[in-house]
């Protein structure tokens, strides 16, 4: 058995479709077309079934993809022994959570990590908030977002969220920018914005994305809740009132039992952890966020 023609299973298993599985394996749709039709012939069983939405498990694609998962965690932990410590992480780690998390990691913290481990190929993934695969190398940063089966999660730490308006621009005479996300409700936010927003105030705009949020306040389509080390950061905007933040959200990292201990997730994971107050906490700024019972700066790891 060719464990090419494995790897193909597990990536349609992972993405829902051949083409896609194909990007993600760096081969062409036919090459992989045609090593899942191999698989299938060699085991003797049809593993996936199209549908409107993609490919669909069978019952014996379930069993093969657990076992062909379970080799393939194998033959992380054999790189991990074999290469040794001393030559660092080896391999790649999928990153996945919003554009603007990814986007101020790889600004502010990701040049220096990438330098300190040479063999570490970090694969960033601007996503929706769901579980990671088995057996795939990912970290997921999301908010408030339970661990599912399988799932092994931490928190990274809490991030304080302001209002805030354009320069120039009155807060009275604005109505709101929110942020909204389809798959999830987060009553932080909601909370937050009835509390606030005033009685003749709409929403007029939401967005899944708080960068998007950001551009959209600077441009004077409203005011709305920011994250204090996006917003603070803009000289294009102004916080709406001052004192303490008015909420604070968990960000929490997620990853697959399978995977956790590998080299390569464990160093991504300290990383992320050490990394946190410089890349979401507002810089230079004392901000009463409990965390272990005590302020902390942007530049204090956790």
């Amino acid at each position: 058995m060719d464990w090419d023609n494995l790897k193909v299973a597990l990536a349609v298993s992972r993405a829902g479709s051949l083409t896609q599985a194909a990007q993600m394996l760096c081969i062409d749709k036919s090459t992989a077309g045609r090593r899942l039709t191999a698989l299938e012939a060699d085991l003797g069983s049809i593993l996936f079934v199209r549908t409107k939405t993609g490919f669909a498990l069978t019952d014996a694609g379930e069993a093969a993809v657990q076992r062909a998962a379970e080799v393939q965690n194998c033959i992380d932990l054999m790189i991990d022994e074999v290469v040794g410590s001393d030559e660092g992480p080896v391999g790649v780690v999928r990153l996945v959570g919003h554009a603007w998390m990814l986007q101020r990691l790889t600004r502010i913290a990701m040049p220096s990590f990438l330098a300190t481990h040479p063999r570490l190929d970090l694969r960033l993934v601007n996503d929706a908030p769901r579980g990671p695969v088995r057996s795939e190398a990912t970290l997921s940063l999301w908010f408030e977002v339970e661990p599912r089966d399988g799932e092994f999660a931490i928190q990274l730490g809490e991030m304080p969220y302001a209002l805030y308006r354009p320069q120039g621009i009155e807060s009275d005479s604005l109505d709101w920018i929110s942020f909204h996300d389809e798959e999830g409700a987060h009553p932080l936010i909601v909370r937050a914005n009835d509390r606030l927003r005033g009685p003749s105030e709409t929403i007029r705009m939401t967005a899944t994305d708080a960068g998007i949020m950001l551009f959209a306040i600077r441009e004077g389509v409203g005011k709305g809740l920011l994250p204090m080390c996006l917003a603070e950061e803009d000289e294009g905007l102004v916080r709406v009132g001052a004192g303490e933040p008015e909420f604070v959200r968990s960000l929490y990292l997620h990853a697959h039992y399978d995977t956790v201990q590998t080299h390569r997730i464990q160093s991504t994971l300290r990383w992320l952890r050490d990394s946190f107050g410089a890349v979401f906490r507002p810089a230079g700024k004392q901000v009463a966020v409990p965390i272990g019972g005590k302020p902390q700066t942007a530049c204090q790891p956790l």
